[in-house]
């Protein structure tokens, strides 16, 4: 079997590569216990055995030519057949790569095959040829992990995945962690003090299709967050959302229409209650710069209803985002846009008036890189800007303040996830935040930090 050598650098094909351990070392040993073989039998299995010695030294131009011997002496396997697509495959050969794999597609790995296939198509940039050989590993009922594979990549082309009765066609992700934030409340450089404290997460999110599929279909989505801390239960926080759509191939991508809710807790007490409509667009293969891309716009408008002790934050919330992802080799990457435009109620008191209703714009961009099989580390950067649409009206020893409030905060970030197989994985965060404010009192820095683990079924 040719193990995934450090130069390998698509996952699909290091994952792959792992699926022929057992037939191939049962190949050898059915040779090495069989005394009635040809000279020429021996010698194609002995030019097998040093093209995946090779290959597994990292030499994958011998290992090449040891394999194509093995080839010409009448060695007409499946492993071989294989193992020479890998080894084309590294070496950018893909036309060879292509023909190796297709002798296997009336075999017992014709499921295997069609995905190595779907992987060349995307490197000679042909998505459509890509898209049906994914497709036909999921028609082929594949083994799980397989389709699962096949499942990614169609999505990453923006492909609905059909939904079959023995299909998988809800999702869900589960996560729990704990860590440490600093300046919770948000207070500003110049207090006294800030409360710090330890804190426990978790987040539970699923959707499905309560009737059709991702062709036609009506779809619901259910989630919870709450981040909890161990001392300061005052800023303990709980959301739960729940929302209906129909969603609708239209052209190259997919329409959603929908509406939903959400219930925010402050402290174990209601704070908010959010009605939301949404409109939503989304696309693989969207502006051709990338084999592998996808992108989505979204706008949202939101009543927002608070209770007595928050009405200053009762009104209207609107919401534009666009994101657009990229897969280039090994490397993955994000960016976001968000526009938001607030109409509250806002807070006035005898001598004072406080803007609840910010205009904001964020953008946020997003790497991650698998530096080993199991291990990617990620890096995100970010800015916002927000500008209040009311002066502010302020009680300062002068007499009295009127200025527009505006900030702009930047914010870092690095994240870590440790595979475990089976959708598990062990994941780490830490994020800070700088918020500079044109009055004094929002300046304010935040940081936090947890480790925890996540689920996806």
């Amino acid at each position: 079997m040719l193990n995934t050598p450090p130069e390998v650098s698509d996952p699909g094909v290091a994952f792959l590569l792992q699926l022929f351990k057992t037939p191939l070392a049962l190949g050898l040993a059915m040779f090495l216990a069989s005394t009635g073989a040809s000279a020429q039998w021996v010698d194609a299995n002995t030019l097998f055995r040093y093209g995946v010695e090779a290959f597994q030294q990292g030499q994958p131009d011998e290992a090449r030519l040891y394999l194509e011997h093995a080839r010409n002496q009448g060695m007409n396997s499946q492993s071989l057949y294989y193992n020479l697509g890998v080894v084309y495959y590294q070496l950018e050969r893909y036309t060879d790569a292509s023909a190796a794999f297709r002798e296997l597609l009336d075999t017992d790995s014709q499921a295997l095959a069609r995905y190595n296939l779907g992987l060349i198509a995307l490197k000679q940039d042909d998505p459509t040829a890509a898209r049906a050989s994914f497709r036909a590993v999921l028609d082929a009922d594949a083994a799980e992990n397989l389709a699962t594979l096949a499942e990614r990549q169609l999505a990453r082309l923006g492909e609905a995945v059909p939904v079959s009765g023995t299909e998988k066609s809800w999702f869900g992700y589960t996560a729990f962690s704990s860590g440490y934030e600093t300046n919770i409340g948000l207070f500003p450089d110049s207090a006294r003090s800030e409360v710090d404290a330890a804190f426990a997460e978790a987040v539970v999110a699923g959707n499905g299709f309560l009737w059709g599929d991702a062709e036609a279909g009506l779809r619901t989505d259910l989630g919870y967050y709450g981040r909890h801390y161990i001392s300061e239960q005052d800023f303990n926080s709980d959301v739960g959302q729940f929302g209906v759509s129909w969603v609708q191939a239209a052209g190259p991508g997919r329409v959603r229409v929908g509406a939903g809710g959400s219930w925010l807790f402050r402290a174990g007490s209601a704070q908010e209650r959010h009605a939301q409509l949404l409109l939503e667009y989304l696309q693989g293969g969207c502006l051709g710069w990338f084999q592998t891309e996808f992108c989505r716009i979204r706008f949202t408008a939101t009543e927002v209803v608070a209770e007595p002790e928050y009405q200053a934050y009762d009104g209207q919330l609107y919401r534009l985002a666009g994101r657009y992802q990229v897969i280039w080799q090994r490397w993955k990457g994000r960016l976001d846009y968000r526009g938001e435009l607030n109409d509250r109620k806002d807070l006035s008191t005898a001598r004072e008036f406080y803007s609840l209703s910010p205009e904001r714009h964020q953008l946020e961009l997003a790497v991650s890189y698998p530096v080993l099989s199991e291990l990617e580390l990620g890096l995100s950067l970010g800015a916002r800007y927000s500008e209040y649409q009311d002066p502010h009206r302020l009680a300062v020893p002068e007499g009295t303040l009127v200025i527009v409030r505006s900030d702009t905060r930047l914010q870092a970030g690095l994240d870590a996830r440790w595979q475990l197989g089976s959708g598990w994985a062990l994941i780490a965060n830490y994020q800070y935040k700088r918020n500079a404010s044109n009055i004094d009192r929002y300046d304010y820095s935040n940081q936090f930090g947890d480790l925890g683990v996540e689920v996806s079924f």
